[in-house]
């Protein structure tokens, strides 16, 4: 990516964050279907996530923070902490083809946090396999029915109940051990045809980190609070659901809002943290009225009115 591109990135995140840029040039930076970043966006989920935890990375309370956060979310995990953005899962752990990639993770020798952020998102990502192809030799084919049941896939010709596990993907070999779903009975329609595939993948991603640290993990989802369908979702009777088959499972999963988080960390950061955390709360409240308003507006658009 060059350096133009770079600069107006840097440009477009909250001050305290933007060190990010010139730290992590290789930074896998969202792009749109153009394969233009989307991180200058009012709207875009990867900066604000950025803004928020890269902020809290670089602050001396972070590990007061990240304590009050566990606290209160009954997480029973002890720092120092690690935080780190845009963590890629290794391959190894789950047999992945695609890496599962975290929007950010907080690490310590007691536990491990798993962060998936959304913004104007209207709930996780589906699976892929029942969506047909749409280029190359197999174009318009699909390779998976929509149904856990045994059924071939016409592009590889393999039989199993789920197209992903035919390649050797190891998702549903972890699935009963994070939600309460078996995976020996034939489900129609599959439960991870819609978001809950997003939502299974960061549960055993928590769960290999931590199986691979030799500690307890946990999955969280952050989303801005508003007039947004994923605040809206977190709400409804699909994530109570969802909330009731990962009772009692391997892996906590807990929904909070950015705006939840920072009003903890302004509670529990001395004086020396707090007016950071407070321009950033005033940040992101300038950030959810032009996105409420024009969901278009660009980041650029809003350095008048945004902190300097």
């Amino acid at each position: 990516m060059n350096s133009d591109v770079l600069a107006e990135i840097a440009s477009s995140l909250f001050p305290n964050a933007r060190a990010i840029v010139a730290e992590r040039p290789d930074f896998p930076w969202h792009l749109d279907k153009k394969g233009v970043p989307t991180a200058t966006l009012a709207a875009s989920s990867q900066a604000i996530a950025i803004d928020f935890f890269q902020t809290i990375k670089g602050l001396s309370s972070q590990d007061v923070i990240m304590a009050a956060w566990t606290e209160h979310l009954g997480m029973p995990y002890h720092g120092p902490w690690r935080i780190e953005l845009e963590h890629v899962l290794s391959k190894i752990l789950l047999n992945e083809s695609r890496a599962t990639q975290l929007d950010a993770l907080a690490i310590s020798d007691d536990g491990v946090i798993t962060f998936e952020c959304k913004f104007t998102e209207p709930d996780g990502g589906g699976c892929s396999q029942p969506i047909p192809i749409q280029k190359g030799a197999h174009k318009g084919m699909i390779q998976c029915n929509g149904s856990y049941s045994t059924q071939v896939n016409p592009v590889n010709g393999i039989s199993s109940r789920c197209a992903l596990t035919g390649k050797g993907i190891k998702y549903w070999s972890h699935v009963p051990s994070v939600l309460d779903i078996n995976a020996d009975a034939d489900i129609d329609p599959c439960p991870f045809k819609g978001g809950w595939y997003q939502w299974m993948r960061n549960l055993l991603a928590a769960q290999a980190l931590g199986r691979e640290r030799g500690v307890k993990s946990a999955a969280l989802v952050v989303y801005v609070d508003g007039d947004f369908p994923m605040a809206k979702k977190v709400r409804t009777e699909d994530w109570k659901l969802l909330q009731e088959k990962v009772a009692g499972r391997a892996v906590p999963l807990r929904a909070v809002s950015y705006q939840e988080l920072l009003k903890m960390a302004i509670d529990a950061a001395p004086a020396t943290d707090r007016q950071v955390l407070i321009e950033l709360e005033a940040w992101i409240f300038q950030l959810v009225t032009a996105v409420t308003t024009n969901p278009g507006t660009t980041r650029i658009s809003l350095q008048q009115s945004l902190i300097k």
